[in-house]
């Protein structure tokens, strides 16, 4: 078994060896780590392009009332973030708030743009993701497939009409888990509103192969995602090391063969580099925490990616 890299939390030399040495060890399984997230269909998001040169650094908000997340969502402007998901999910309904598609709809829109209010008030462009995750993904919406399907397809309409309005200009994207079966149906309501999509998959008790990940992120590009995204969680000790390998190794493929940016993660604490230096190989988007609780296992905090981030782009990459 491999035997874990520890990761560095201080000088540019230590940073330096210990990419090398995990680019060293992706490289062995055959897959040539790219050196940037640069992808050939990039994303615009108003202020900031996904898979461009540089991995984006993201912060996803936790608060459970909607002013409180608007709040979350300017903090993290402030401190740097070039995108912000605001988790409607986790936004506590209204006491016998009616559980119908529609109502839905409404109750998982008002959130994000209630954040885009307040960032355009305090002149912030960052762009907002609205992301609403299952429970089925260990999120807070505890809705079967059929009413998540309409209840997304009835958001995506209502951004649209915001945005076209002037009312929403920061919510430039909108999660799709792919797992529900309406990735191309929303998709195309998606696009038609003027949202770009990140299709999401999430498994937070093992990491599939390298063959599963790529196939899975390459199916999100075919039902018309703008962007694919999958994020894994690594077993235990060396096992889990081997575990975070794959995951780089079917990201550093992934962008080789696909159009759309990838977004990769490995959670817990072996799968810190991966937030760290997924950019290298191929990775657009990491995520990471502004003062808020973290949103998943494993993000370290926003200043922390970003010092990282700033050596990488001021020093050759390892070979």
């Amino acid at each position: 078994m491999s035997t874990p890299v520890s990761w560095p939390d201080g000088a540019p030399g230590r940073l330096t060896a210990a990419l090398a040495a995990l680019r060293a060890e992706v490289e062995v399984g055959g897959a040539r780590a790219p050196g940037s997230p640069r992808a050939p269909r990039p994303v615009p998001l108003g202020t900031a392009v996904l898979g461009g040169t540089l991995p984006l650094v993201a912060v996803a908000t936790t608060a459970g009332s909607e002013p409180e997340a608007a709040r979350q969502a300017l903090a993290a402007s402030t401190r740097g973030a070039d995108l912000v998901e605001l988790r409607a999910d986790l936004i506590e309904p209204e006491p016998g708030a009616p559980a119908a598609p529609q109502h839905l709809a409404a109750a998982w829109t008002s959130p994000g743009l209630a954040a885009a209010r307040l960032l355009a008030a305090r002149q912030r462009t960052t762009p907002l993701l609205l992301t609403v995750r299952t429970t089925a993904e260990a999120g807070g919406a505890d809705v079967d497939d059929a009413t998540y399907r309409r209840a997304l397809l009835t958001a995506a309409g209502l951004i649209g009409e915001a945005r076209s309005t002037g009312l929403a200009e920061n919510v430039r994207a909108i999660d799709v888990e792919i797992a529900r079966g309406c990735l191309g149906e929303v998709s195309s309501a998606a696009h038609v509103a003027g949202l770009a999509v990140v299709a999401s998959a999430h498994f937070f008790t093992s990491t599939p192969s390298e063959e599963q990940v790529v196939s899975l992120l390459r199916h999100m590009q075919q039902e018309g995602a703008d962007a694919a995204k999958l994020a894994v969680m690594p077993r235990g000790g060396s096992a889990g090391h081997d575990d975070v390998l794959t995951l780089l190794r079917a990201t550093a493929r992934a962008r080789a063969e696909l159009e759309v940016p990838v977004i990769t993660m490995s959670m817990g604490e072996q799968g810190v580099p991966t937030r760290m230096v997924g950019g290298v190989f191929g990775s657009a988007l990491t995520f990471a925490t502004a003062g808020a609780r973290a949103s998943a296992p494993g993000q370290p905090q926003i200043a922390e990616v970003q010092g990282v981030l700033a050596r990488l782009a001021s020093q050759p990459l390892p070979h």
